[in-house]
């Protein structure tokens, strides 16, 4: 492999460099590109090429093959890359501002330092492919829906730690959910039965901590059925099914007035796992809300 991506560029001389240049900036050029054929379409073959400190603002590159290509320092703004091949090519500090990629290959490229403000990916495949300290926003990128769940899990890991390195929470929190999500995908189509439901009940339970507001609504629907379930199983004499939803509520949330106290064995039990309850998904509420205020 490195032979041949040895010999890709090799080839690449200062004129036929400067002709890819040229042709890549739309201007006419004199040495015939090379080309190759790739799905039955003729495609212009410029792997390897290594460009930088250049400008191609609104090119249009379409069927064009730049695997293992590296830019560094080039401004793409405004330009598309429609039906391209960019697996493995490797963007340093480029400008990519308003780009589009449109059912663009960018399995295992490298992007670094570079900036897609109002930049688009669209029907793309871009497995492996790697952000670091990248200008981009979730809502920049189109999934494809032929992406398997694992390829997907991977594509929102590096999205999020690329969005947490820039300082975007907001973005790295939806795309943990996004990962996450994929993640109980994955385990379902390989028959990972337990590990699907350990995940399924994180999700409705409080959104894998990126929903506290569920968590929030699981509480109040936890202090209502421990204090229905004493109220039907041991009642507390002489108390309605209110002061029942009140005794739970103190119980659940750990306070204790001590005002109202179970005496039954069973009753003392009920009360016990209601507390217990309550610490576990308190203390997740304040971890969730906690993040979300600092994240801010």
């Amino acid at each position: 492999m490195e032979d041949r991506v040895a010999d890709l560029r090799a080839r690449w001389t200062p004129e036929a460099t400067a002709a890819a240049v040229a042709f890549l900036e739309s201007r006419p050029t004199d040495l015939d590109l090379p080309t190759m054929e790739q799905n039955g379409e003729t495609w212009l073959d410029l792997r390897g090429l290594r460009i930088s400190e250049t400008q191609v603002d609104r090119a249009l590159l379409r069927h064009i093959n730049l695997r293992w290509a590296v830019f560094t320092d080039v401004g793409f703004k405004n330009a598309r890359f429609v039906n391209c091949n960019l697996s493995q090519v490797q963007f340093t500090a480029c400008y990519l501002r308003s780009a589009q990629f449109e059912k663009c290959d960018i399995v295992n490229s490298r992007f670094e330092s570079c900036d897609f403000s109002q930049a688009s990916i669209a029907d793309s495949r871009i497995d492996f492919a790697s952000f670091r300290n990248c200008e981009i926003r979730l809502d920049a990128i189109h999934f494809p829906r032929d992406a398997t769940p694992r390829a997907m899990v991977r594509v929102c890991r590096n999205l999020k730690l690329n969005a947490m390195s820039m300082g975007n929470f907001a973005d790295a929190g939806e795309l943990t959910y996004l990962e996450k999500k994929y993640e109980r995908q994955a385990h379902w189509r390989e028959g990972r039965r337990g590990r699907w439901l350990g995940s399924l009940a994180l999700a409705a339970l409080w959104g894998y901590g990126e929903k506290p507001w569920r968590l929030a609504l699981v509480m109040a629907f936890n202090i209502v059925f421990f204090g229905t379930l004493l109220h039907l199983v041991d009642p507390l004499p002489g108390k309605t099914w209110w002061e029942h939803v009140y005794f739970s509520a103190i119980t659940y949330l750990t306070v204790g007035y001590g005002d109202l106290a179970p005496h039954s064995v069973l009753a003392q039990v009920l009360s016990v796992v209601c507390a217990a309850s309550g610490i576990a998904t308190f203390g997740m509420l304040i971890a969730s809300v906690t993040k979300k205020v600092m994240y801010r």
